[in-house]
């Protein structure tokens, strides 16, 4: 046989083989938890946005509908040379009408160090928005596994304290979840944070607030339903609750 023909074929051979054996190894590790926060170019999710504002000043109440839509556009290396990605926040009315960017949110998946070797190696999704970051997911996803989602927030200035100890909470992995318009059938809900003082009863000469948010992701879509509800009642006269509550609906996604 030809010595050239014999070359290219035991190059193809051992080309084969490495890449069956990367693809093979590439599987073994892959973290199929991933998947239920999806970032890959051109994913997006589309919610109905309510809102509601108390404002203690003036002792008013108004709501504000809306539709939003996360879309992942572009990627960029960051400060530490990771990969990262950008997604696009859109806006409409929530009838309908042209969508109109106005935010930008940085992902980032990074590798987190562990001390026991014999644990699996955790990955964090950081995730930058208002020039605020939070570590909104810990990987590979477990029931009851416990972080805090807030701890590189600017809690030292004060519209931002409040978001100070939040303990995140994996719960309901695997479970169905109906976020209101659409049923979801394999979903993770994170307990973001859960407290109140004086609440729902309200003793008028008691400062109090309500504390509220959680977020559930159904797998290969992302974040499905989000309620986020801070109020705070300061005692004096005619006082009043000061504070919101969001709702995001996902009614429509592609994969």
């Amino acid at each position: 046989m030809n010595k050239k023909i014999l070359s290219g074929l035991l190059l193809a051979a051992i080309c084969s083989l490495a890449f069956f054996s990367c693809k093979k190894s590439n599987t073994n590790t892959t973290d199929p938890t991933l998947n239920y926060f999806p970032i890959k170019y051109g994913h997006y999710v589309t919610y109905n946005v309510d809102s509601i504002y108390y404002l203690g000043s003036s002792c008013t109440r108004y709501e504000i509908k809306s539709q939003i839509k996360y879309a992942v556009t572009d990627t960029f290396r960051d400060a530490s040379d990771r990969l990262s990605y950008i997604m696009n926040v859109y806006s409409r009315p929530y009838d309908g009408g042209l969508w109109v960017a106005n935010n930008v949110i940085e992902l980032t998946l990074t590798p987190t160090t562990v001390t026991n070797l014999l644990e699996p190696t955790t990955t964090s999704l950081y995730y930058t928005q208002d020039q605020t970051q939070y570590v909104k997911l810990m990987f590979p996803i477990t029931n009851g596994y416990t972080w805090q989602g807030n701890q590189n927030a600017q809690i030292q200035n004060a519209p931002f304290a409040y978001l100070a100890n939040w303990n995140y909470t994996y719960q309901n992995l695997g479970l169905s979840y109906f976020n209101g318009q659409i049923e979801f059938g394999n979903t993770v809900t994170v307990l973001e944070d859960n407290e109140s003082v004086n609440y729902p009863g309200i003793d008028t000469i008691i400062a109090g607030y309500r504390t509220y948010a959680k977020e559930v992701y159904a797998y290969n879509v992302g974040m499905i339903y989000k309620e986020w509800t801070h109020y705070t009642w300061n005692v004096g006269n005619d006082s009043c609750w000061n504070g919101y509550r969001v709702t995001m609906t996902a009614v429509d996604y592609n994969q």
